[in-house]
């Protein structure tokens, strides 16, 4: 997005502003559908950004949803329930009765436990209606079952009369720079493939790939790393997938790898000034506003740009450390930034798209704000806080 305009929007609602460029992520998905020419389909992960939901939904094939909150936004926003793809590590009995009443058999749902996979059965035997499930594979965490569970229950799909094993979902981790790392994974996916054909006689039909394209944030990585999105590097990519053994249905499921470049985190510098020497910008906003990746205490630079204030002021060319305005001294957004400040400057951090604008945790996947209690033996419970649901302050409706 252009600087003009960036200060047009700041211009207009004040900062600190997060803003979000529907027309570069557009762009970036049209890209991703170039490299892979038709053969592989694109999934967009909300928890990156829960605000390009809407936007994303008419843009690819289906919207992965990970919690309450970000199935409660797909269904404020009217989101078709063909396009939803519910995840999750943590599916609670009364929230998946409420998500199946809204995606019946037409939405497709990850099984990320037996348990998970016997509530999923038995509303659907409850119903009469087939539902569409993808066991998760677990990279060793907590996320998935292992091999062996997922064998045992395909082996015993007679049992599940009223589920179709639609596919096989696998994410192992995100920012992977190296190709070989996805080679490596799509060999191991080839080989669990065959096991299942041999052992349980059963064809996967579908591989749901979290990819986890990595995404350069800072001034020395953007000139050291290689950018996995590349037209080259997704080539290769779409190769590997081409020379797998099994054949099936592939949709690669992203998020950072869409969203990153669209947004920017735009902010004013409010004080300025030198302590024994070193040039301090004080800025609205902070790191309760902004996080990226990697970063540590300031120490590593992002894209960053100043756009000059209209009134004149003096300004200086320092190597300035910008911090917020939070009273903690950990609030400190950049150590070293080389440039022309003065007062009432707007102050611009670049790929803000993915994750980084969260204002800290407590918001992330849009999940509820737990409720505040005290209490005392002599005042017995005091309620200071209701459980508040977080969903509505993470959603774009337009």
């Amino acid at each position: 997005m252009e600087l003009s305009r960036i200060k047009e929007a700041a211009d207009r609602f004040g900062t600190p502003l997060y803003l979000f460029d529907l027309d570069c992520i557009r762009d970036r998905v049209q890209r991703f559908r170039d490299a892979f020419k038709g053969e592989i389909g694109l999934t967009y992960s909300m928890k990156t950004n829960p605000f390009l939901t809407l936007e994303m939904s008419r843009q690819v094939e289906r919207i992965e949803v990970c919690s309450m909150g970000e199935f409660r936004i797909c269904r404020d926003l009217e989101i078709p329930a063909e396009k939803l793809y519910i995840s999750g590590v943590l599916k609670i009995r009364d929230d998946l009765m409420e998500i199946l009443e809204y995606g019946q058999d037409t939405a497709r749902y990850t099984a990320e436990s037996p348990l998970q996979l016997k509530m999923l059965s038995e509303w659907a035997d409850a119903h009469e209606k087939t539902l569409r499930i993808y066991p998760r594979l677990t990279n060793d965490s907590q996320f998935g079952m292992d091999e062996d569970t997922i064998l045992g229950l395909i082996k015993d799909r007679k049992n599940y009369p009223h589920i179709e094993f639609a596919g096989i979902h696998f994410f192992s981790g995100t920012q992977k720079k190296k190709l070989k790392k996805h080679e490596k994974e799509l060999a191991m996916l080839d080989a669990f493939f065959e096991r299942l054909h041999e052992e349980a006689q059963f064809e996967v039909p579908e591989l749901e790939y979290g990819t986890g394209f990595a995404v350069s944030y800072f001034e020395d990585q953007k000139k050291k790393e290689e950018d996995l999105r590349d037209p080259e590097h997704l080539e290769m990519f779409r190769r590997m997938v081409q020379d797998m053994k099994w054949k099936g249905i592939v949709t690669i499921e992203m998020g950072r790898a869409y969203a990153a470049e669209c947004g920017c985190y735009v902010t004013t510098a409010l004080d300025i000034k030198e302590n024994n020497g070193n040039a301090i910008c004080l800025v609205d906003g902070g790191i309760h506003q902004l996080n990226y990746d990697g970063q540590i205490k300031g120490m590593y630079r992002p894209q960053m740009a100043v756009i000059p204030a209209d009134e004149p002021c003096e300004r200086a060319q320092k190597d300035w450390s910008i911090y917020g305005s939070l009273c903690t001294m950990n609030d400190l957004l950049c150590r070293s930034f080389p440039e022309t400040i003065g007062l009432g400057d707007r102050v611009v951090f670049f790929k803000t798209g993915a994750y980084s604008f969260y204002e800290g945790m407590s918001l992330f996947l849009s999940h509820e704000l737990p409720a505040v209690v005290l209490f005392g033996e002599k005042d017995g419970f005091i309620r200071a806080r209701d459980q508040i649901q977080s969903y509505t302050f993470n959603m774009a409706k337009y």
